[in-house]
């Protein structure tokens, strides 16, 4: 139920229980008006008198004091009375301090947590094709709003900010420096090599004419076409020797590159952040226009793109996060030592929060604090109130059974 629609529900018992106690509390009036209004009563009615004036004297005095908790009675200043506004202060840190010793503590909400096994009915509820479903949907409906208050010009100065101010200060050259020495210390910037190598020399000879005929197309109009088709097939042999060479584990270019990767790695590790990797070459990058268009067009096509699949009926995206959750629902309720884990990590983040409980104390402190004094009332008013109209039932009747009594044992005595 709603918050709204539990405090409707917790007025209508207020109204219906207050009603019930001030009828009782009248009618005991009404009895007691009547047999005074009687001449010469026989003995009976007057066993009804003692026992309507007992309950009407019960009734008035239960009925002050639940008033007086939450107001002052016919709004006279009576001392002691209207006891919830006035200490409207004091209610909220005693209610801080309950939850701090006998709730947000570990003995108390660690054990608490893992008898609720809450990896075991998280697996189950996702598991559900129809749960997955129905998650998925709410989360789609929330994307697009999301995705829209993103701004292009926002999420480039983001970026800017964000990427640039790290990527400048952060030590990239030594970080470069140390994943080329691993590299070379375990050759696979060898096998790097020889992959990059292939690749382009079977781009060579794939496209051998094509590039032949670009260099010839590019002649000056004095260097006869053939000679050009001749320099071309030239560049090609050397640039082909080249690879050759460099792919021969005994090559000399092989060896001086290899050295070179190295050396360079040595040279990264050496110049530490005073190296113009990081303080150069990155904000130069950041800054250019093209990247900054490229970023905003890409990021426009994307988000545009998204935005249409989750207004379909058949959304790919929502039908794709559907089965995504309903998988790891399956996955979960299959693996009980991952269930375990997820159970851990939760009771591990509500341990380290528990050192926080101070500032939750401090929140429902302040919370009860701002309140206006005569809606904090009408709030547990609310909340109790209901209950303790009993104790105005209790009282009318109890005090008519006493008075009652009394008036026999009076009767008996003399």
């Amino acid at each position: 139920m709603e918050p709204a629609g539990v405090e409707r529900e917790q007025l209508r018992r207020l109204r219906r229980s207050r009603r019930v106690a001030t009828g009782m509390l009248g009618l005991a009036a009404a009895l007691f008006a009547a047999t005074l209004a009687l001449r010469a009563p026989p003995a009976w009615l007057l066993l009804v008198r003692a026992v309507a004036e007992a309950a009407l004297v019960g009734g008035l005095a239960d009925w002050f004091a639940v008033t007086a908790v939450f107001r002052h009675p016919l709004g006279l200043p009576i001392p002691h009375t209207a006891i919830v506004p006035a200490r409207k202060d004091q209610i909220g840190e005693g209610l801080a301090r309950f939850l701090d010793r006998h709730f947000l503590t570990r003995e108390v909400l660690i054990p608490e947590l893992r008898s609720l096994r809450l990896a075991e009915r998280l697996a189950r509820w996702l598991a559900d094709r129809g749960n997955a479903a129905a998650l998925a949907a709410e989360i789609a409906k929330a994307l697009p709003f999301l995705l829209r208050a993103v701004d292009d010009r926002q999420l480039q100065a983001f970026l800017r900010r964000a990427l640039g101010a790290q990527l400048r200060s952060a030590p990239l050259a030594p970080l470069l420096g140390r994943v080329l020495r691993v590299l070379t210390a375990a050759g696979y910037h060898e096998a790097v090599l020889d992959s990059a190598l292939d690749y382009a020399r079977d781009f060579l000879d794939r496209n051998r004419d094509r590039l032949i005929d670009a260099v010839a197309e590019r002649r000056r109009r004095w260097i006869p076409r053939a000679i050009n088709r001749e320099i071309a097939r030239a560049l090609l042999r050397g640039a082909t020797e080249l690879i050759e060479d460099l792919r021969d584990p005994a090559g000399t270019a092989r060896a001086a590159l290899i050295a070179r990767i190295g050396e360079l790695a040595e040279e990264l590790i050496a110049a530490g952040d005073g190296a113009p990797l990081g303080r150069r070459i990155v904000p130069e990058l950041l800054s250019r226009p093209e990247l900054q268009s490229w970023i905003a067009a890409s990021w426009d096509r994307l988000r545009q793109r998204l935005i249409d699949d989750l207004a379909a009926r058949s959304s790919r995206l929502r039908r794709a996060l559907a089965l995504a959750l309903a998988s790891i629902g399956e996955a979960l309720s299959a693996d009980p030592a991952m269930r375990e884990r997820v159970d851990g990590a939760i009771e591990a983040v509500f341990a380290e929060a528990l050192p926080w409980r101070g500032e939750l104390i401090r929140f429902v402190t302040e919370v009860v604090r701002q309140w206006e004094p005569r809606g904090f009332s009408d709030r547990i008013e609310a909340a109790v109130g209901a209950d303790l109209q009993y104790i105005r039932m209790n009282g009318t009747v109890v005090g008519g059974l006493v008075g009652g009594g009394l008036y026999l044992v009076s009767l008996l005595a003399g």
